[in-house]
């Protein structure tokens, strides 16, 4: 049987301000979920990161970490999760700014989907990336001078979706 999850992803220290939601099919690869998560909230994938869940630490597949408490991702697939709905999940992104993106399972959805990944909603522009975490991108949206260009309003569902479209839903 084929599972789809509806999964609400937000900033932590931005819930409602910096979010996305997205449709995912259960046969995706945990490491594409989390890149997805990743680049959708304006990261460039140059740091660590790791997704957690259930007292078990997913890291990224470039580590070479991989004992009973962490699991390497990069050919697990969201299945292996047994994911529910009301399920919590974190995925932590460079541990120096160490932003946090916190999720939630929405939704369970039975049968197949037309994509792999599909971004449904979102707002805000996400982080920026070495600007000092949490602390750095609140002065960033509350800086007059906009020394860094950032720009909150800045978000396009399309041009985000074609990314996806282009990486990760190639036709089955």
């Amino acid at each position: 049987m084929v599972y789809n999850y509806k999964i609400k992803v937000s900033l932590k220290g931005f819930e409602k301000q910096i979010k996305r939601v997205f449709i995912i099919n259960d046969n995706v690869k945990i490491n594409d979920f989390c890149k997805v998560v990743i680049t959708s909230m304006n990261g460039y994938l140059e740091h660590l990161y790791v997704l957690k869940y259930k007292d078990k630490n997913y890291i990224c597949d470039y580590m070479d970490k991989n004992d009973d408490d962490e699991i390497k991702m990069n050919s697990l697939r969201i299945n292996k999760l047994v994911l529910e709905e009301k399920d919590k999940l974190e995925l932590i992104y460079d541990f120096g700014d160490n932003w946090v993106f916190k999720m939630t399972v929405v939704k369970v959805i039975i049968g197949h989907n037309n994509k792999n990944i599909e971004l449904i909603d979102g707002i805000g522009k996400g982080i920026e990336e070495d600007c000092g975490g949490t602390w750095g991108l609140i002065d960033l949206i509350n800086d007059k001078n906009n020394d860094w260009d950032y720009n909150y309003e800045d978000f396009d569902m399309n041009r985000i979706n074609d990314e996806i479209d282009k990486k990760y839903n190639t036709k089955r």
